[in-house]
């Protein structure tokens, strides 16, 4: 259930930036590097973001592997 959790979080935080990407107008300025490089600096900072969130809210339960 904590994978769940997470997973939805995260969901609602990359739809955010995705949001926020159509929102300011990168995905339509793909062609421009400037633009490209701005858009991709975004997506790595929520790529890391997502994996941070995924890590505290799930915590160690989706590590447990044998319950002793």
């Amino acid at each position: 259930m904590a994978s769940f959790k997470a997973i939805v979080v995260m969901l609602i935080f990359s739809a955010a930036v995705i949001y926020g990407m159509e929102m300011s107008g990168l995905n339509e300025s793909f062609r421009d590097p400037v633009m490209a490089l701005i858009s991709a600096i975004v997506l790595l900072v929520a790529l890391i973001i997502n994996v941070t969130i995924y890590l505290k809210v799930a915590g160690e339960a989706p590590f447990r592997w044998f319950n002793n």
